[in-house]
């Protein structure tokens, strides 16, 4: 593709992420440029199939928090979103670049001691200066922790400098983590594509400051709050999806995340219900009811 195209596919993509455009440029597939100014989905949602089934799971760990989450209490990654971070979606990888990338890993990767164990099967494969490589062991999905705004990982790798101790790829996956993972229901790949969308969305928000789905913690928009007790629960099985959730994001903003013509996830489609609204997307369907707070 013309590099003059990608750059400004990149920007677009930026103005609805908070990435920089250089780490947003190798997000960018021929097909996203191509079809602009149509809707393209900005490359968030084109990966592997381990990437999708990473980020599916990494959609049930923060999407559930509080007394009915639906998964272990001890499993939750929902606090990670607490900290300033961008996500960046690649084909193979999944780059968080983080202004604490040392705290967000440690959310992310369980380590001795904690009974937080972070995502069952996540491990520090190799660190560096201000960053880590994560893969995930189950699936051999990839992921990336850096301070870097534009994704980098700065300087050699350093076999000493996991400081925080947390699990290497040395360590194999335990029964805890097994016992969370062989729990899970049936997922189909529309059912994954689905969750792993919200995950690419955590920072989705409008060029025009009109919406923001502000890391499900922060509304930006000078609205009034949803409350404060960041209850979530998010459930899956098969082509089944329901997510509750009591404070940010507004309903709408996070609807128009996943279906909007620029950001949304291509090929789904929307229909309004009593108490909230379903997305459907080929057989999988995500039922989404928004709890209404009242201070």
């Amino acid at each position: 593709m013309p590099a003059s195209l990608r750059r400004q596919t990149a920007r677009l993509r930026a103005s609805y992420t908070s990435e920089t455009a250089s780490l947003a440029a190798p997000g960018i597939t021929r097909r996203d440029s191509s079809i602009l100014p149509l809707r393209s989905g900005l490359g968030l949602d084109a990966c592997s199939a381990p990437q999708r089934r990473l980020r599916a799971l990494l959609a049930l760990g923060m999407f559930n928090h509080g007394p009915t989450s639906w998964w272990p209490r001890h499993v939750t990654l929902a606090d990670v979103s607490r900290y300033t971070f961008v996500v960046s979606p690649r084909h193979d990888d999944l780059v968080i670049a983080a202004r604490a990338p040392y705290n967000v890993a440690c959310w992310l990767v369980g380590r001795d001691r904690l009974p937080q164990i972070g995502l069952p099967g996540l491990r520090v494969e190799s660190s560096y200066d201000d960053g880590w490589r994560l893969r995930h062991l189950p699936t051999g999905a990839a992921m990336t922790v850096t301070g870097d705004r534009h994704g980098c990982l700065r300087g050699p790798v350093d076999n000493d400098s996991n400081y925080a101790r947390l699990w290497t790829t040395d360590v194999p996956v335990n029964d805890e983590e097994y016992a969370v993972l062989n729990g899970l229901p049936r997922l189909s790949a529309n059912t994954e594509t689905l969750l792993a969308a919200l995950t690419v969305r955590l920072c989705a928000h409008a060029p025009d400051g009109t919406w923001d789905v502000g890391m499900w913690f922060n509304d930006v928009t000078d609205r009034p709050g949803r409350g404060q007790a960041h209850h979530r629960r998010l459930s899956a099985e098969d082509d089944r999806c329901t997510l509750h959730w009591d404070s940010e994001p507004h309903p709408e903003d996070l609807r128009t995340a996943l279906t909007g013509p620029v950001i949304g996830l291509v090929g789904t489609r929307i229909q309004t219900t009593g108490d909230g609204w379903n997305l459907h997307y080929g057989r999988a369907r995500l039922l989404a009811r928004p709890v209404v707070f009242r201070p």
